[in-house]
């Protein structure tokens, strides 16, 4: 069985549905993720409460690791959390006989990923730290990650000092682990960069984004890795050189489509080979496109 161990920023997804014109009045670039303050999330939440369609556990290694469990792996996650019922929630959703948590508890509130979608489906975030400003190498399970036979986290985690520290105690502690890193958003590649160029000093086993992500980095930097997982949107996924296409579907909402991608990739390659891993995490992620929010129930 596969073992995935993930650490990263612990959200509840709240999804917004928007026209085109009011995501103008949003002032966040279509398809991106900005971070906000406490104050423009209740602005948000205020001017939006109409619009708002669901609240669901989130964040996107959560997402990965829960695609992961639906196909058989067996995954640890590791976060910080505010002592709330927002927090508790996010436990809850880890209630399954392959899926744990740990997670250190923050004086901060849980954090909360807007998610802004238009009628073509497609995602824009606001998301408020929160408790994951607080996210520390005292929220890993050394015993769980020695175990596991992947490492994966993001380039959400490396946006704090504390994020950084935890990924570098994580790694300290990983030297027979295989890692994976997803590139997160374009957005982040140059205000991350100097922990990224840290990073690109470590040997990885897969990087993985979509074509805006990829094209960004490999302009900034040269990340040290034997494999891409690279998704295109609509079109499909590519894994170093082979290519699936996706069936043709209703596109609902995006969110979550690619986290869901590579944890299923990973657990699937148990058992299957990469050509056949991609074309069932293809197909699993487009069923996300087609659902209310980033995980399939």
């Amino acid at each position: 069985m596969n073992t995935i161990y993930g650490f990263g920023n612990a959200l509840v997804d709240i999804e917004i549905r928007i026209s085109e014109i009011q995501l103008q009045d949003i002032e966040i670039k279509k398809g991106s993720m900005k971070h906000i303050a406490t104050e423009e999330l209740t602005i948000y939440l205020e001017t939006y409460s109409k619009n708002i369609h669901s609240k669901l556990p989130g964040g996107s290694i959560a997402n990965s690791l829960y695609a992961a469990n639906k196909h058989g792996a067996k995954t640890h996650y590791s976060c910080s959390l505010g002592d709330d019922e927002y927090g508790q929630y996010f436990i809850d959703s880890f209630k399954d006989e392959l899926g744990d948590v740990s997670y250190s508890r923050s004086n901060l509130d849980t954090g909360i990923c807007l998610i802004f979608v238009t009628p073509d489906g497609q995602r824009t975030m606001a998301a408020h730290l929160g408790a994951n400003l607080d996210l520390s190498p005292k929220s890993l399970n050394i015993d769980k990650l020695k175990q596991s036979k992947y490492l994966l986290f993001d380039n959400f985690s490396l946006s704090t000092n504390n994020g950084l520290s935890t990924a570098q105690s994580a790694l300290e502690e990983s030297a027979d682990l295989k890692i994976c890193f997803g590139i997160s958003d374009a957005s982040l590649i140059e205000e991350n960069l100097s922990n990224l160029m840290w990073l690109s000093s470590r040997k990885l086993h897969m990087l993985y984004g979509n074509q805006i992500e990829m094209s960004a980095i490999k302009k900034l930097i040269s990340m040290n890795t034997n494999n891409t997982l690279v998704t295109d949107g609509e079109n499909g996924a590519r894994y170093n050189e082979q290519y699936v296409e996706a069936p043709k579907i209703n596109m609902i909402n995006s969110n979550g489509a690619g986290d869901a991608l590579i944890g299923t990739f990973l657990s699937c390659l148990e058992n299957s080979d990469s050509i056949e891993s991609l074309m069932k995490s293809v197909n699993y992620a487009s069923k996300v496109c087609s659902a209310n929010g980033p995980r399939l129930l």
